[in-house]
């Protein structure tokens, strides 16, 4: 050993780099550790809260979907002639009747309770009157949905039952009989099953109403809670929910995250110790070299020859090394890529089974509609009762509109089943007839100006009745939520008929369309309303696409307009 190595103290570490250089790599590591796991765990708890999102998104659908099932029971009975003269007629005979209709409705429908209120408040008839718990003869004048359907049409409350003692939403709906009030009818809705699904999953759900009090709930603990609910180590992810005042809340842990994040910092602290080991040791072999070669110049010429091979042969590692980092950053983006692929598809893949689900739970009460209506026309004409034109009018059309909503579910479950459908010449008039007429409640609350063109009722096009009618119906829809800011809102209906091609314009005179909105019109999942899903215009462009046409956009200051190209087909 030379003597120079003999006059280095201290161990072998210090022999390579001074005290202040070590300890100046050590606070530089450290801090650089530290940076890691700030970038992982922000990138960890974007992505728990991109995922929340979605969740919660679907969570507010599947919501949404059963309370526009059970909303519907109620605005049907109100006009139902039996449940009308019962409430009229106020005799035992017709309330029983009543009742027995009621209990068959709340088995097709899956709610907890139907029953029928006359004007004093007393329940007539009941879903559940052959129980002990039956609500027949009791009196809900004091309970604020009965108030306020009453005087305004219809309510919605939340509430525990005075007899079940049992939370659930009570909706509420006016019956009218000659232009004058003379009861309500009430379907209770009860989440029990939506709420043991939510359960199920590694996240908390919770409803509240505008003053912040939890009304339905994963965790049945937290019901009735007001204040903060959330703990600290939570992402709340809040999204508005299908009743007015009411926010569907998804809580999710950072464990995740962190986890992630001290996982990612682990791996760095290995990187940061091999690399610190290799450069040690590196130097330190740089060290011996360096002795070696002082004992005796034949062997330190022999080093040089083998320090210069050595090199060389890191040089050739260190292009390989190379080579090896860009193919594994470029399979990175490539998995990135994928991933994001992967988590459309899957989303897509829930969105069309979730529109499946409900196609097939609609067929049921749909089917139940129509038996109804046609049971209707039958007694009438059975009995030899002159029934007023209107009524064999309502009749008829109930029986159509659930014909031709049971076409739209039907193309539904074909949907989801990757089927096609059919291509025909379809006459354009009677297909935005139905259109409107689907739209009138819409266009009535919204007291929309409707100014259309007249079409030649035998002017036919290339296309789908039911899909052609389900553009036409969203745009409509599209327009009227528009206007409804506008002073005078007005949607015009334009028709321009060509030798091959018929364009059939949809405009408004709302505010019209931002520019980023129009480059990304036809583009999934983008939209501008709260509670939309984005894919309206998108399913629109390709129902127009399979056709043969085109759907077209255009916006200005007065107003927005979509243009719906179809082939003309000559009889």
């Amino acid at each position: 050993m030379s003597e120079n190595s003999l006059t280095i103290p201290g161990p072998w570490l210090r022999q390579i780099w001074p005290r202040w250089a070590v300890v100046v790599l050590v606070l530089f590591a450290l801090a650089g550790l530290l940076l890691v796991y700030d970038i992982a765990l922000d990138r960890a708890t974007a992505g728990l809260e991109r995922d929340a999102k979605v969740s919660a998104q679907l969570q507010v659908a599947v919501l949404q979907s059963e309370l526009d099932k059970q909303r519907s029971a109620p605005v049907i009975l109100a006009d139902d002639s039996d449940v009308i003269n019962a409430l009229v007629e106020r005799t035992p005979i017709a309330a029983l009747a009543i009742s027995k209709k009621l209990a068959r409705l709340r088995d097709e429908t899956k709610s907890a309770a139907i029953y029928l209120i006359d004007r004093d408040g007393r329940t007539i008839s009941s879903s559940n009157y052959a129980l002990p718990t039956s609500f027949v003869g009791s009196n809900y004048a004091f309970r604020g949905y009965f108030a306020d359907a009453f005087r305004n049409g219809q309510a919605e409350q939340f509430a525990l039952g005075t007899v079940s003692l049992r939370p659930g939403l009570y909706i509420a709906h006016r019956v009218e009989a000659g232009g004058r009030p003379v009861g309500v009818v009430v379907v209770k809705v009860e989440f029990d099953a939506m709420e043991a699904a939510w359960s199920r999953a590694r996240t908390t759900t919770v409803v509240t109403d505008r003053t912040g009090k939890v009304l339905l709930t994963s965790i049945p603990a937290l019901r009735f809670r007001e204040g903060q609910i959330a703990r600290p180590d939570q992402i709340v992810t809040a999204l508005p929910a299908p009743v007015a005042g009411w926010r569907l809340n998804l809580l999710s842990s950072r464990k995740e995250a962190k986890d992630a994040a001290r996982g990612v910092t682990l791996i760095a602290l290995l990187i940061l110790m091999l690399l610190a080991a290799l450069v040690a040791w590196l130097r330190r072999r740089r060290q011996r070299i360096v002795e070696r070669a002082a004992e005796a110049r034949d062997y330190r010429a022999r080093l040089e020859r083998n320090v210069a091979l050595r090199t060389q042969e890191l040089s050739r590692a260190n292009a390989r090394l190379s080579e090896e980092i860009r193919e594994r950053q470029q399979t990175e983006r490539q998995l990135n890529t994928l991933q994001v692929d992967l988590v459309q598809a899957n989303k897509l893949a829930q969105l069309g089974q979730i529109t499946a689900g409900v196609a097939h739970e609609v067929n049921q009460p749909l089917a139940t509609i129509r038996v109804l209506a046609e049971n209707c026309t039958k007694l009438l004409a059975r009995q030899k009762i002159a029934a007023p034109p209107l009524v064999e009018q309502n009749l008829g059309d109930i029986v159509r509109m659930a014909d031709r909503i049971g076409h739209i579910t039907g193309g539904l479950r074909a949907f989801s089943r990757k089927a096609t459908g059919a291509v025909e010449p379809v006459l354009l008039k009677e297909t935005l007839d139905s259109s409107i007429l689907l739209n009138r409640s819409r266009l009535r609350h919204n007291r929309v100006k409707l100014v259309r063109d007249p079409i030649d009722p035998h002017l036919q096009v290339l296309g789908g009745r039911i899909r052609l009618e389900q553009v036409i119906v969203n745009l409509l829809q599209n327009a009227f939520e528009a206007l409804e800011d506008t002073a005078d809102p007005m949607v015009r209906i334009s028709i321009e008929v060509e030798a091959e091609v018929v364009r059939l314009t949809i405009s408004d005179n709302g505010p019209g369309l931002a520019p980023e909105v129009m480059e990304q019109m036809f583009t999934p999942f983008v939209t501008t309303k709260e509670k939309g899903l984005g894919l309206g215009l998108v399913i629109a462009h390709d129902i127009l696409r399979d056709f043969g046409g085109e759907l077209l956009a255009e916006s200005s200051e007065a107003g927005a307009s979509f243009t719906l190209k179809l082939k003309r087909m000559h009889a």
